[in-house]
């Protein structure tokens, strides 16, 4: 508690030090010139997404600026925000909005919350520029950023951290991790480069609408980009005609798969779930639902031959600022020879490690079933 206390003192003397670098303009990732005014000490998040953005950044007290925000994390993946509220107990005491894309929000209670920057997806832009909120922060001076980790997250995650590390003075830190993520993406691509290019089906949250639902996936976002950055071919560009759908079984066995992969969190809808991976997931009970899924009706078309493996992967990587993670993650399954040196959870861990103060947890975040009978972990 006494280290808590201190890290949130530390905190904003140092934000009251340099107070003499404001007020600052600063370009967000909608191309606005947006004016801080002084240290923001009352952020309203949008996307609790972000929470990893100020993990990193703000890595002792995370939370020691933020006044409420829009927690969707907690129902997208309840074990990574399991993981938070473990390590920092305030964010279960903090207030949240419902605060969606569309942008249905209270926007009294934003203006109750008297905030001094709100933290808002690109996503949502529209929503809100086209509401009476939009123009409300404006005659309050209350300024707005846009930031993203979705839409084109391997470009924007950067773009993102390096804007939040110029409103919240962590410029330093924010350099650190882009530097470091760079090198990373480009270390994979350059080893990608000269590799055959596979047909590669991303179904995400698999088994998410019912245990006989088959196929979700995403175009040329989210996950759509993560796989074509590494050079392989998404077929979710080119089966669908918006960023995300359903793709008919039929339409799927036709398009051949080189690799098909599930995607998923411990997170449940009307009592259905996903691959159940994540922090502290079950290894068995893992493999038992990836068994399930390819038990669906058809399914065993789609496989090209008897010892074609299935993967599944953690999907919070894709709208995530450790995204370059799971692009590591897949390119370890894509081509497993190539990139037979690599040990992704280590790396993960490592990366933790190294940025934020998140816990060393245990965790599942892959997993692998080859041929009819076999399941590998």
């Amino acid at each position: 508690m006494l280290r808590a206390a201190l890290a949130v003192i530390l905190l904003l003397t140092g934000a009251a030090v340099l107070a003499d670098d404001y007020p600052r303009t600063v370009i967000d990732l909608a191309g606005r010139e947006v004016r801080i005014e002084a240290p923001p000490q009352r952020i309203l998040l949008q996307d609790s997404n972000d929470l990893l953005a100020l993990a990193i950044l703000e890595r002792e007290a995370p939370l020691a600026r933020v006044v409420a925000f829009n927690n969707n994390l907690r129902g997208s993946d309840p074990s990574l925000w399991q993981l938070l509220v473990e390590r920092w107990p305030a964010a279960a005491q903090i207030p949240t909005l419902g605060f969606s894309s569309a942008g249905d929000v209270d926007i009294e209670r934003v203006i109750r919350l008297h905030p001094d920057l709100l933290v808002v997806r690109l996503e949502a832009r529209p929503a809100v520029e086209n509401s009476v909120l939009g123009s409300l922060l404006e005659r309050l001076g209350i300024p707005l950023i846009y930031v993203d980790s979705q839409d084109d997250p391997l470009r924007n995650v950067p773009r993102s951290l390096l804007l939040l590390g110029d409103v919240l003075n962590r410029q330093a830190r924010a350099r650190a991790y882009v530097d470091a993520y760079q090198a990373k993406l480009h270390d994979l691509q350059r080893r990608s480069g000269d590799l055959p290019k596979p047909r590669v089906f991303i179904e995400a949250r698999a088994g998410q609408a019912g245990s006989g639902s088959c196929c979700h996936t995403q175009g040329d976002k989210g996950w759509g980009a993560l796989v074509k950055a590494l050079g392989a071919t998404n077929l979710g560009s080119r089966l669908l005609l918006g960023d995300s759908g359903d793709v008919a079984l039929e339409m799927l066995i036709r398009s051949k798969p080189d690799h098909y992969v599930m995607t998923g969190t411990q997170r449940l809808r009307e009592g259905v779930g996903a691959l159940p991976l994540g922090y502290r997931a079950d290894p068995g009970a893992v493999q038992d639902h990836l068994h399930r899924l390819l038990q669906r009706p058809g399914f065993e078309r789609i496989r090209q031959a008897p010892n074609h493996c299935v993967h599944g992967l953690y999907h919070q990587f894709y709208n995530s600022m450790f995204n370059v993670i799971g692009v590591e993650y897949l390119a370890s399954m894509l081509w497993p020879q190539a990139f037979a040196d690599l040990d992704e959870e280590a790396s993960y861990r490592a990366w933790i490690a190294r940025f934020t103060e998140l816990p060393d947890a245990p965790l599942v975040f892959s997993a692998r079933h080859c041929g009819i009978d076999e399941a590998t972990p």
